[in-house]
């Protein structure tokens, strides 16, 4: 018969394992440079990034697919802003948001946006 360790161990407290904030996830799972949450949500409150009806993004793309025209809020975190365009493939009017901001997308680009493009 082997020797089990039966033995409880507090996850914490075992070595290299940490609890990671908003920040630190993105940029471990690919989000070094930059990323970004948009969601749909009339106050930004009601939906929250995590939740549904949101997308979440670590590089650019030519079309956010079926977060086309319905994105009103936005979160950002990282090193790096974006620039989020009214029409596919970067194209159309162009509105930069900022590294570590968040907020409601301003006129035209509320509700109307479909690609996304990382600015580092």
């Amino acid at each position: 018969m082997s020797n089990i360790n039966n033995q409880n161990q507090d996850l914490y407290s075992i070595e290299l394992v940490q609890d990671f904030d908003d920040e630190a996830a993105a940029t471990v799972s690919g989000g070094a440079f930059g990323y970004l949450a948009l969601w749909n949500s009339p106050d930004g409150k009601t939906v929250k990034p995590i939740e549904k009806n949101n997308i979440e993004i670590f590089s650019s793309k030519r079309s956010l697919g079926r977060f086309n025209n319905i994105a009103s809020w936005y979160f950002t975190s990282g090193k790096a802003g974006w620039i989020v365009y009214t029409r596919k493939n970067f194209k159309g009017a162009g509105f930069y948001l900022s590294p570590r901001g968040r907020g409601k997308l301003p006129g035209i680009f509320n509700n109307n946006i479909e690609s996304v493009k990382l600015v580092s």
